[in-house]
């Protein structure tokens, strides 16, 4: 069984097992069902989980040789069509928020989203510049060094201090947010182009300053697009409905064969996977739940800890084999490695479930 084969039956298996675990966990209330699209959360689960995949493989062969990537497009997929879905998702969201919302309070809208984004990136913020100061020791000289390090970490750069990959280890995954408050900042020139009408509000103007500042000169175009082909999940939501309703088995069939050929086919970002995923999204966010896969109670509940899953699993990954040293590299043993991964996922969802518990939630309440 080759790598890719073999880590995404491990990650199917721990993906399951976490599941399960949390439904148990978790009991389900009476009108679970009666809130937003319940297989988003659910799909949220499945994605999170994963990119912990991807990164797990990566460390892999960034400690094997040297080289942070991998040659599978599947595993590579595994991060870059996770992340697009996201993206995807994160578009659908904001654009029924403005088709629906004709009146926008936006200083309160970008409150909330800083409170929702910022408490539990500022903490693992904190983790890694321990960390790296453990590794590079601040002092007199590379003071000024340090500070810059933490304005650019906390503008979600990448970006190590003095030759020290501080971003690696939460895999660099903050990259993604630079582009989740640039389409959040875009959003009230977007409310204003849909509804027809200028707002006046101060909030709204800084925020297109910042979006123009973003998107012109910190980030790369590729990637709008991904929040951009969420509109026809919008447009064409009635078609769609309808033919889920009267081909169920014909959609199920095609879904199936789609998403084999987007993980497995399709080069990551491409317009061809970008347009693939799309339709995928499109007919997902509109119901189809894989035989209603991603309505389970127990993903749903992954689906809640994605966020803080993402930013946290890198570390557990980083202090388990790169300080802790539970493996030995140099020996091309995938198949020994691959066995960390149950441990990786359950220790990186405690982490999750306490950051978000205990450090996210306390501040989206207030």
């Amino acid at each position: 069984m080759n790598h890719a084969s073999s880590l995404f039956l491990m990650s199917a298996i721990g993906t399951a097992i976490a599941a399960f675990a949390l439904q148990c966990l978790f009991r389900q209330p009476e009108n679970a069902h009666a809130q937003r699209s319940t297989q988003l959360d659910g799909l949220r689960g499945i994605l999170a989980c994963a990119v912990v995949a991807h990164h797990f493989y990566y460390n892999f062969t960034w400690r094997e040789g040297g080289v942070w990537g991998a040659n599978s497009l599947f595993i590579i997929n595994l991060g870059a069509v996770s992340v697009s879905l996201f993206f995807l998702m994160s578009g659908y969201l904001h654009f029924i928020k403005i088709c629906h919302t004709p009146q926008m309070n936006w200083r309160a809208f970008y409150i909330a989203r800083a409170k929702r984004i910022y408490p539990l990136y500022v903490a693992v913020w904190g983790v890694v510049l321990a960390i790296t100061l453990w590794f590079k020791p601040v002092n007199f000289n590379n003071f000024g060094e340090l500070m810059q390090f933490s304005y650019q970490w906390l503008l979600f750069q990448n970006v190590g201090f003095q030759g020290f990959q501080s971003h690696l280890i939460i895999a660099g995954v903050q990259w993604t947010l630079v582009y989740e408050w640039a389409v959040y900042a875009i959003m009230p020139l977007i409310h204003m182009i849909y509804h027809r009408k200028i707002t006046f509000q101060p909030a709204a103007w800084l925020a297109i300053a910042v979006a123009w500042w973003i998107v012109l000169w910190h980030s790369e175009w590729r990637y709008y697009w991904l929040f951009v082909l969420a509109l026809p999940a919008l447009v064409f939501a009635k078609p769609i409905q309808a033919a889920l309703k009267r081909f169920p088995i014909i959609i199920h069939v095609f879904m199936l064969i789609l998403t084999a050929y987007i993980f497995t086919q399709t080069v990551a970002y491409s317009w061809e996977q970008r347009l693939l995923l799309a339709v995928w999204f499109a007919v997902v966010v509109q119901g189809y739940s894989f035989a209603n896969l991603l309505n389970h109670w127990g993903l749903r509940q992954l689906g809640d800890l994605s966020y803080a899953l993402y930013l946290t699993h890198g570390m557990v990954i980083f202090m388990w084999f790169g300080v802790w040293k539970m493996f030995e590299f140099k020996q091309q043993n995938f198949i020994g490695y691959l066995w960390h991964f149950p441990v990786i996922l359950a220790v990186a969802l405690v982490l999750a479930y306490v950051g978000n518990r205990f450090v996210a939630m306390p501040f989206v309440k207030k």
